[in-house]
């Protein structure tokens, strides 16, 4: 990871962005990293990877301990809190 004062980062402001594109560039401040800087695809990415892992976390989480089935959401209400009505409509006329 190439690493910037901040000062030095505004004034190749330009080259920050270039190698932005390809690898993680730290900008640090009084020699303490302070923000990072990608690829805006690539951070998408991450934030896509977190959220699966996010999801993969929870699904193991409930698998072992499921609690109690009263407590369990009905499914109309998943589906409206999660705005998938429209989905759900698509899956039941078909």
């Amino acid at each position: 990871m190439t690493k910037f004062s901040a000062s030095k980062a505004r004034a190749n402001f330009n080259r920050v962005l270039e190698l932005a594109k390809n690898e993680a560039v730290e900008i640090q401040k009084h020699g303490k990293p302070v923000a990072v800087m990608v690829d805006a695809m690539k951070y998408e990415e991450f934030l896509d990877y977190v959220e699966d892992l996010e999801d993969t976390v929870a699904i193991l989480e409930h698998k072992l301990n499921p609690g109690n089935p009263s407590d369990w959401a009905p499914l109309e209400q998943v589906v409206a809190e999660l705005g998938l009505e429209d989905l759900a409509d698509k899956e039941i006329r078909s």
